[in-house]
């Protein structure tokens, strides 16, 4: 889904493979977030947010409008925690 803006539908998705594969969300701010387990991420019913927890520190999340998410792509680098703040 590289190169292309991201719908809600597509988010869910990504969520639903199976076997799940870690993905990481590319940001219009050039932020990125990783998203490692598909309990880790929620998509909101209307499909225009989605909340991600931070892995490691499942008290920390933040919501994300799927508007601003321009991509989606495979985490080359070794799995971490969210890139954004």
């Amino acid at each position: 889904m590289e190169g292309m803006s991201v719908t809600g539908d597509q988010l869910r998705e990504s969520l639903r493979v199976f076997p799940f594969k870690p993905f990481r969300l590319h940001l219009a701010d050039q932020r990125s977030v990783d998203v490692l387990h598909q309990e880790f991420a929620l998509v909101f019913p209307s499909r225009r947010h989605v909340v991600v927890v931070q892995p490691g520190n499942e008290d920390r999340w933040q919501i994300i409008d799927v508007g601003l998410i321009v991509s989606i792509g495979p985490i080359e680098d070794q799995p971490g925690a969210s890139r954004a703040a």
